[in-house]
């Protein structure tokens, strides 16, 4: 059981992931909630106010604005464990929570490279979830209406490209389902 008097962390991209788990650590802590996004040139932080708004919305949770940090000038793989060695480094929280996932290599080859930090404060509870999973538990949560807010494309800042591996990711998880994906973001 998580106390109230932790600090506790939620990297929140914009994407379809991150904000399953902030709302799921919403509706599970009684802390006040810290997230933390990562600059990117896809313009993921656009979306992060409006996911928050939506998640107290819903939770009626205590989430504070997120705290950007992290260099988006390293290349891709290197910008999530930059800013998780700051938010170490500075002891901007107790533990904190990251909602990368796995991808089925013989369905999306050449995915992008996903490594777990090794540290105690690090919970990582989709590591094991494909795309597939993520998405099903919107539905089992019916919070299908969350989906609009999130931002997948990591080549663009507004819409999809549909051509980038994350694109590709989103649009296979849907299509194994079998659900229309009627959001533009």
């Amino acid at each position: 059981m998580i106390s109230q008097e932790s600090k506790i962390g939620v990297f929140l991209s914009g994407g379809m992931d991150s904000a399953l788990l902030l709302y799921l650590v919403a509706q599970n802590t009684p802390s006040c909630i810290q997230p933390f996004t990562v600059p990117k040139h896809d313009g993921a932080a656009t979306y992060v106010q409006s996911i928050i708004d939506w998640v107290v919305n819903k939770t009626n949770s205590c989430i504070h604005s997120s705290i950007v940090l992290g260099n988006p000038d390293l290349p891709h793989e290197m910008i999530l464990g930059d800013a998780i060695n700051r938010v170490i480094r500075h002891n901007l929280c107790d533990s904190f929570y990251i909602g990368d996932n796995s991808y089925p290599e013989d369905e999306l080859p050449n995915g992008p490279k996903r490594i777990q930090v090794r540290n105690k404060r690090a919970i990582y509870p989709f590591f094991h979830l494909t795309k597939i999973d993520i998405l099903k538990m919107y539905m089992e949560y019916n919070i299908m209406d969350l989906l609009p807010f999130t931002h997948t494309c990591t080549e663009q800042a507004i819409g999809r490209c549909n051509l980038c591996w994350q694109c590709r990711e989103r649009a296979w998880a849907f299509r194994k389902c079998g659900i229309e994906d009627l959001t533009t973001t």
